[in-house]
This record gives structure tokens, C-alpha cells and sequence, in this order.
């Protein structure tokens, strides 16, 4: 769908509705379905925790999609008020040290060696 039909969808929310938070008004923007809108921000922590389970099975064949996880995730979380976040916070948090407890940082990327073991 074309941007500016997401901005139609917006503003058919806003007569409808009132003025969106700022993570409604994001995702309506972005041509989120209102059923991804309703479910908020619980895909994105849930796809964050589930891609690191391919690292700890030592699968890091799709590094760059787990990393995309994390970018999504951060995308929404900028959008989301602490309200929306604070029912994921400890989730959000133990899963980021997750990560780093099972990767290390290099200048370099190797593939499937950048993972601890």
C-alpha cells in the first residue's frame, strides 16, 4: 500500500479514535493490519527471545536476520511510551543480556565463530 494510504489510514483512526499514541500512530504509518496493532509490542519482544534460541543452539547461520530481530525491536520500543514497555522491561532486559552472555563482540565478523561455544 502506497505511504500515502497510510496516511489516509491514519487519519480515518484519528476521526475515529482521537489522536493515536505515538506507537499506534507508528505502526498505522508503517502499514501495520489492526490486529498487529492490537497485539502491540508482544511479537516483536516474543520474535527478540526466539531468535536467540537459534544462537544458543549454536546456529548462527542467520545471524543477521537474529540481529534484525533486535533492530525491529528497538524500532517499536522508540515509538512506545514506558507504560507499553513496562509490561516486557524484564523480558526485553534478560534477553538482551542473553545475547550478550552468548556472543562476543569482533572487529571482524567470521560467521558461525563469532558465537561463543
Amino acid at each position: 500500500m502506497p505511504k500515502y494510504q497510510y496516511k489516509q489510514k491514519l487519519k480515518d483512526y484519528k476521526a475515529k479514535h482521537g489522536k493515536p499514541d505515538t506507537l499506534t500512530e507508528y505502526f498505522i504509518l508503517q502499514g501495520f493490519s489492526e490486529d498487529e496493532i492490537k497485539e502491540g509490542l508482544a511479537p516483536f519482544v516474543e520474535s527478540w527471545e526466539e531468535a536467540l534460541v537459534w544462537i544458543e543452539r549454536g546456529d548462527s547461520e542467520e545471524y543477521d536476520w537474529i540481529l534484525w530481530q533486535r533492530s525491529e525491536l528497538y524500532e517499536v520500543l522508540s515509538h512506545a511510551t514506558d507504560e507499553q514497555i513496562e509490561p516486557y522491561r524484564e523480558r526485553i532486559e534478560k534477553a538482551d543480556e542473553t545475547f550478550r552472555s552468548i556472543t562476543r563482540e569482533v572487529e571482524t565478523s567470521y560467521g558461525g565463530s563469532a558465537t561463543k561455544k
